[in-house]
């Protein structure tokens, strides 16, 4: 919701900074803080590019070996043996009270469907993923992640092949392990 401000902000400043290029002008201000308008176009400009950056980083990854949750600075790792069921939900029925200063940014999706993905346990505590992935990924009851993807069906066949992969992988090893002497 920041980004159009952004935008306009930084064009602003530099605007401001090679404005003196083409017409003589003198700001009220002295000319050795001119750089000061790079400075504030480089910050606002960097308000604008993170959350582009962090919707391009961001997401579930199915993999063979793990269900890996990426955001811009951590990814988290769930494994299959911990994932217990996996079905289609919509958001609004999880989470039916949202606060204020996030409904702009949850208003887009809130009547979309997410695929609710029940585990027998986080691999961190709750707070932690909260705040590192967001508020909306833990289940508000209970445990496991709520995914709003584009498409949940492929997703669940996925999750659900894998899983089946790492149930046959666990039960060859054991019964590949030697017999104990009595």
């Amino acid at each position: 919701m920041y980004r159009g401000p952004a935008l306009l902000t930084a064009l602003l400043a530099l605007g401001l900074y090679y404005f003196p290029v083409f017409v003589e002008i003198e700001y009220p201000w002295p000319p050795d803080r001119d750089p000061m308008l790079l400075v504030l176009a480089g910050a606002v400009l960097g308000v604008w590019w993170i959350p582009e950056i962090g919707s391009r980083l961001s997401g579930v990854e199915p993999r063979p070996e793990a269900l890996v949750f990426r955001s811009p600075f951590f990814a988290l790792r769930v494994s299959y043996r911990r994932i217990r069921n996996t079905r289609p939900t919509v958001f609004s029925e999880l989470f039916p009270q949202i606060p204020r200063h996030h409904w702009r940014w949850v208003e887009p999706f809130y009547d979309h469907a997410v695929l609710v993905i029940e585990t027998d346990g986080y691999p961190l505590p709750a707070r932690w993923i909260r705040w590192l992935l967001g508020p909306y990924v833990p289940l508000p009851q209970g445990h496991g992640f709520v995914c709003l993807v584009s498409d949940w069906m492929a997703l669940s066949r996925l999750i659900d092949h894998y899983r089946e992969g790492a149930r046959r992988a666990s039960s060859r090893s054991v019964s590949e392990r030697p017999q104990e002497l009595m």
